[in-house]
C-alpha cells in the first residue's frame, strides 16, 4: 500500500505515520509512506495512480488541503483521500473532491484503526476485476472502472471510465459476472449500473458521475430506488 502524508506540522505527520506502521504491522500488511510538508511540494512530486491513499491536513499555509484533493483529482480519480484536521467545517467541499474519510485531531488509535479498515475494504473491492474477449484479445477490466453496461445486437458495450469496450457474449452469460458484486444493479432491459460511480438518481434515470443518463426501467423504479438508498445506506453504515 502506497500513502502519501501531507501536513506542515511534523509531530503531526510523525504520529500518523507511528499510527500506520502500527495498523499494518497488526494486519501484515506492507506500507511505503511518503511525508510532504505542503500541498505545493506533495503536487511537484504527484504523479497519476502513484498511491493508493493520501492523508491531508486541511489548514496549511500556501495551497490548504481542499485546494490540494482538487488539484489530485484532476489528475487521479481512484486514490482515496482522507482529510486529517482539527474541524469539519469543510465537510461540503470534501464531498466535492469525494473525500473517503474525516479525522478530526485529536483521534485515537482506535478511531484511525476504523478507517483504515474500511479503506482495506475499499482498496481490495478496487482489486476486482473481470476478463472479457474484444475481438480475439482477452481484456482485464477493474470492476472500479465500469460506469455501466449496455446490450445491442448480441454485443456488450461496457462503458468505462476510459473508453468503451465491445466483447460478444450472451448477457445472461455477461451479467453472471457482475450482479455478485452488491455495487451492480440491472435497472433496465439488459443495461447494469455501477452504483458507485452515480451523481444523482432522479425521477427515471441514473445521473452517472460522467454526466451520462442510464434510464430505470418503470416497473422497477420503486425497487431500483429503494435498492440504491440501501446500498448507500450500507456504505454509510460500514464507515460509522
Amino acid at each position: 500500500m502506497k500513502i502519501a502524508i501531507i501536513d506542515d506540522l511534523r509531530t503531526e505527520c510523525e504520529l500518523l505515520s507511528e499510527y500506520i506502521h502500527r495498523y499494518c504491522a497488526d494486519h501484515q500488511l506492507d506500507a511505503e509512506i511518503t511525508l510532504f510538508e505542503s500541498g505545493s511540494h506533495f503536487l511537484e512530486r504527484f504523479a497519476p495512480h502513484t498511491y493508493d491513499l493520501i492523508f491531508l491536513d486541511i489548514y496549511m499555509d500556501g495551497l490548504n488541503g481542499i485546494e490540494t484533493a482538487e488539484r489530485i483529482r484532476e489528475k487521479d480519480s481512484d486514490c482515496l483521500l482522507i482529510f486529517s484536521t482539527t474541524s469539519q467545517f469543510h465537510a461540503v467541499k470534501g464531498f466535492r473532491v469525494r473525500a473517503f474519510d474525516y479525522l478530526v485531531k485529536p483521534y485515537s488509535y482506535e478511531v484511525f484503526e476504523e478507517t483504515m479498515r474500511y479503506c482495506d475494504e475499499t482498496l481490495f473491492k478496487q482489486s476486482r476485476y473481470i476478463e472479457v474477449k474484444e475481438g480475439r484479445t482477452h481484456v482485464k477490466i477493474f470492476l472500479k472502472d465500469i460506469v455501466y453496461t449496455d446490450y445491442s445486437n448480441h454485443y456488450i458495450y461496457i462503458h468505462t471510465k476510459r473508453r468503451i469496450v465491445k466483447c460478444y457474449m450472451p448477457f445472461a452469460d455477461f451479467s453472471a459476472l457482475l450482479l455478485p458484486y452488491p455495487q451492480f444493479v440491472n435497472c433496465y432491459r439488459n443495461c447494469i449500473v455501477n452504483m458507485d460511480e452515480v451523481d444523482v438518481l432522479d425521477e427515471k434515470d441514473f445521473v452517472m458521475l460522467t454526466g451520462e443518463r442510464v434510464p430505470i426501467n418503470r416497473g422497477l423504479r420503486t425497487e431500483i430506488r429503494q435498492r440504491y438508498a440501501n446500498y448507500e445506506f450500507d456504505k454509510l453504515n460500514r464507515r460509522s
